[in-house]
């Protein structure tokens, strides 16, 4: 069986071993009783092959960062954004994309119950399909296809809302967890991801990768990554115009040249085309501390050419992203792919 045809098998069981213990029906609790505001409990473990997690509303009250992400994120994109889906972007306070075998989820929630209209944008922009379903009090499942992919909505409580894109799996699995019927460990909480230490409070953004790390990546910072059960990459506000980004590791390594290794791969990357773009090579406070189960690059970054190199190298999803007759991206470029995907 094909690794998307096992991982699809994986996630539909979560489902069925959740409905074959469920006891005769009883009468449902409403959603609301049983509501679950924060994006990530919609997001499972299993499966699951890359995750960000990004505080707009906070990035967008940083007088720094909002002049300089006005190069990726221009205001009549963001205009276009809310017109396109009935959501202000500068408002919310979570937004997470989980990429899978299966397709994306897209989960954020509203700072008010104002989810009607999102549910109608999101309708109007199926091109077939077009299907409601309202199984609970607060609770409505809309699927459907455009450009041929299949789509779905989950809304809960018109404030919470999980879209799937490339399979409906996924929007079932928010739906149970909506409904407290599925058990299965949430993202944050799966083997891998449970083990990286907890985020500060006021992050701007998390990028989180699970192990195992294979093909190039498992060569990646000069083979640390063979070792590693998971990975993290952490932004932190700065004073002026800088930003601390940290990445840490999980694993086991008892080898003795861990120290110079990560000084090596830290160099490699600052010196690369990559990291030349994005201003690595004139990082400061550059720090790379070894311990016996976990390692940690941090360094802070300029923030104009932060994201100068973030306009180079997203210029052209970011259109995808906000044109109103385009569809949204389905998933992560093959660079993001901790499994398959190139080293970075």
């Amino acid at each position: 069986m094909a690794k998307s045809g096992r991982t699809r098998a994986l996630l539909a069981a979560l489902l069925a071993a959740c409905a074959a213990s469920r006891p005769a029906p009883a009468p449902a609790p409403r959603v609301e009783d049983a509501t679950l505001d924060e994006p990530l409990a919609y997001v499972p473990a299993a499966g699951l092959r890359w995750l960000v997690e990004a505080h707009p509303a906070r990035i967008f009250a940083d007088s720094t960062l909002k002049t300089t992400l006005s190069g990726v994120l221009t205001p009549e994109r963001v205009a276009a954004f809310a017109q396109v889906t009935g959501i202000d972007l500068r408002t919310l306070d979570e937004v997470v994309v989980a990429g899978y075998d299966l397709g994306t989820l897209y989960v954020t929630s509203l700072a008010s119950p104002d989810g009607g209209r999102a549910r109608a944008r999101f309708e109007a922009r199926l091109t077939t399909g077009a299907v409601v379903k309202h199984p609970r009090p607060a609770l409505y499942r809309i699927t459907g296809t455009r450009g041929g992919e299949p789509r779905a909505l989950v809304s809960v409580d018109d404030r919470v809302f999980a879209a799937a894109t490339g399979d409906l799996t996924l929007a079932r699995i928010a739906q149970a967890y909506a409904e407290r019927r599925l058990k299965s460990p949430t993202a944050l909480r799966g083997a891998a991801l449970s083990e990286l230490p907890a985020r500060p409070n006021d992050v701007f953004a998390v990028f989180y990768a699970p192990g195992p790390f294979m093909g190039a990546w498992a060569t990646a910072a000069k083979g640390l990554l063979a070792e590693a059960l998971a990975l993290d990459v952490v932004v932190e506000p700065r004073d002026g115009a800088t930003l601390s980004a940290t990445l840490t590791a999980v694993g086991d390594w008892n080898s003795a040249d861990v120290e110079s290794r990560m000084n090596e791969a830290w160099h490699d990357l600052a010196d690369s085309p990559t990291g030349r773009l994005f201003g690595l090579d004139r990082a400061k406070n550059v720090s790379s501390v070894a311990h016996l189960h976990q390692l940690t690059w941090s360094a802070d970054l300029d923030v104009p050419q932060l994201m100068a190199g973030l306009r180079a190298a997203t210029a052209a999803n970011v259109s995808e992203m906000f044109d109103d007759q385009g569809a949204a991206p389905t998933g992560a470029p093959a660079s993001s792919d901790p499994a398959t995907g190139p080293a970075p």
